[in-house]
């Protein structure tokens, strides 16, 4: 195998290897332990993590149907916990109507409030700050994804350039006596 044949199968490895290094993954740090008293979640936080969790063991026909049912009623109020169960269903992974775009805007036109901030606003903030990595980081696999297209694309045209001088380099020998 040539070197430049061999070159040009190393060129997309390395610059997908680059592109994922030039990825900043931010280091997590784990957040101290809150006293045991503090642990106990009650109200809505815990109905709403029921919700979620009766969501994710519906099947897709009707979760579609909630979906309509649940934008339905946020249209008709607007209230904390329907804009919650709006996101919530928004964010759910293999669903036609997955829109974190979507979500993330319910999440930043939330009205805050300083004097109720309950365990709503800390978990609408929480997901609002994962959603926004998350979004983060589809673009940039969707922009290393294409960048990769590209060179692949140019590399298929260099090594058709390379077989086309090696064609011609064969009819010259072969012309010359």
């Amino acid at each position: 195998m040539s070197p430049v044949r061999r070159m040009l199968r190393i060129l997309p490895l390395t610059t997908v290897a680059f592109l994922i290094g030039c990825a900043t993954v931010p280091e997590i740090q784990p957040a101290p332990c809150p006293p045991p008293s503090d642990v106990i979640v009650t109200g809505q936080m815990d109905d709403m993590m029921q919700y979620y969790d009766s969501l994710r063991r519906q099947s897709p026909p009707e979760l579609a149907k909630i979906h309509e049912r649940v934008k339905q009623n946020f249209g008709q109020n607007k209230s904390d916990a329907n804009r919650l169960r709006l996101v919530l269903l928004l964010t759910l992974p293999n669903t036609s109507f997955r829109d974190i775009p979507a979500a993330l805007q319910l999440l930043n036109e939330w009205p805050r409030d300083p004097k109720q901030a309950n365990n709503l606003q800390s978990f609408r903030n929480l997901l609002a700050a994962l959603l926004t990595d998350q979004q983060r980081s589809s673009n940039n696999l969707d922009e290393a994804s294409q960048k990769l297209k590209e060179e692949q694309k140019r590399a298929d045209t260099l090594q058709h350039q390379i077989d086309a001088i090696k064609s011609m380099e064969k009819n010259l020998i072969l012309i010359e006596p």
